[in-house]
């Protein structure tokens, strides 16, 4: 056979085209590795358990390790959701046995999960697996989107109240600019910067209390790529996309104005004048809004996403509130509502749920004190008073989504104990 006239563009088992390198591959990948690793411990700790027995002490490094490297190994395979059959339970059960035997606080120092019953590892398997294959397979999109500005947190001294610094926050990853750009247009469109990862802890032992950050207030929007070159940007305040600066020579001067600034502010910031210094490291900042890396200049990419753009439209309540008619007590109401709906107030996300849902109860009140005539089988409300009242609806089913009409309901419920009591009153 001559050997020379093979098709070496077949692909053969061995081949990387033959590879597959998805998510749900390399987690298979992943746990394997886990539980060879996890069949070493549990041999080493029999290996332990055998010369205790024939009366060899081996007082060792490795020996006292032993264990929290094992707990280590079955709290991995827990977080990723590989704890998922029978076989992998009894195995991981098994090496607790062996282990705990040995050396519980070892053990323990590897925060193991707690293996109950079979049943209950398997859901929680499949709902970390799930999890963690959605996170890998979100991490290959090329496109990532964060939000630049500065981030509250508390002082170390609750009197002080908080500080603010520079900071990011994470809105999301897409395959193209323009998925990338309505990722964007979606977080300006919900206003809601939230500083914190869902499964991060801030609790801090030392202070006894949650020193985590309070609040974000974003300044720009960056679109980068994979490889965290810079694609594009926008104000955040108003979604306004920085047109691309092409040419050296405006580069070139908006580098050294740049410059300046930085130098102007680490003067400042010398005399001591930080807020002068802060405003100018953001002028300096602003400077290169339109400047991205030379690669994505003027991108066919970039400018056909700018050219399909369309911003969303915020709602503006504020326009649809009619306070002739209302007490002041449930003007001034309607009227922190629609601040909070409308974002202009600034509030972290629990706390705008929680001041939206305690204001419209409020507002459930000055309803039922609004009746003008009990005699009828349903009580007479001004007109301007109902309007406000459907009003305040639609910004609480706007504001909790899915979970509105939930919320609603309990508000409703609300109003009606209330305009039974004053009714009995009456």
């Amino acid at each position: 056979m001559n050997t020379h006239n093979v098709n070496v563009n077949t692909a053969t088992p061995e081949s990387p085209k033959t590879w597959d390198n998805s998510p749900s591959a390399f987690w298979l990948i992943r746990k394997d590795a886990l539980l060879v690793e996890l069949a070493k411990a549990e041999g080493e700790l029999m290996m332990y358990h055998a010369l205790e027995r024939a009366g060899v002490t081996t007082e060792t490094e490795e020996r006292e390790e032993c264990p929290w490297d094992a707990a280590v190994i079955v709290k991995s395979l827990a977080e990723m959701g590989a704890i998922n059959s029978p076989r992998v339970y009894e195995m991981a059960r098994s090496v607790r046995t062996l282990a705990v035997n040995l050396c519980r606080g070892a053990w323990r120092r590897g925060e193991p999960p707690v293996l109950e019953d079979l049943k209950s590892c398997v859901a929680e398997a499949e709902a970390a697996r799930n999890k963690l294959i959605a996170h890998w397979a979100e991490q290959e999109k090329p496109y990532c989107v964060m939000a630049h500005g500065e981030t509250e947190y508390p002082e170390d001294d609750p009197t002080y109240g908080t500080y603010w610094r520079e900071g990011v926050v994470h809105l999301g990853r897409a395959w193209t600019v323009a998925e990338a750009m309505d990722i964007a247009a979606a977080a300006w469109l919900e206003g809601e910067w939230e500083p914190r990862d869902a499964d991060e802890c801030h609790w801090d032992s030392d202070f006894g209390r949650d020193m985590g950050p309070v609040s974000f207030s974003p300044r720009t929007i960056v679109i980068s790529d994979e490889q965290n070159r810079k694609v594009l940007t926008a104000d955040a305040a108003s979604l306004e996309w920085n047109a691309h600066v092409t040419g050296e020579a405006e580069i070139s001067r908006l580098a050294a104005e740049r410059d300046a600034l930085l130098r102007e502010a680490a003067l400042e910031s010398g005399w001591d004048n930080f807020s002068t210094a802060k405003q100018l490291r953001a002028k300096a900042e602003a400077t290169q809004a339109g400047v991205v890396d030379s690669a994505w200049q003027g991108h066919p990419d970039v400018m056909d996403a700018l050219a399909a753009f369309v911003r969303p439209e915020r709602k503006t309540w504020g326009d649809r509130l009619n306070t002739r008619g209302l007490s002041k007590f449930m003007a001034d109401d309607m009227k922190f509502l629609i601040s909070l709906s409308e974002r202009s107030c600034p509030a972290s996300k629990n706390e705008r749920y929680e001041l939206v849902h305690g204001l419209a109860l409020s507002i459930a009140d000055h309803v039922s004190r609004a009746v003008t005539d009990w005699s009828t089988p349903r009580p007479k409300i001004p007109a301007a008073v109902i309007a406000a009242w459907l009003l305040t609806k639609e910004m609480v089913l706007a504001l909790f989504g899915e979970n509105g009409e939930e919320i609603w309901s309990g508000v409703q419920g609300a109003l009606k104990s209330r305009l039974t009591e004053y009714y009995h009153d009456c």
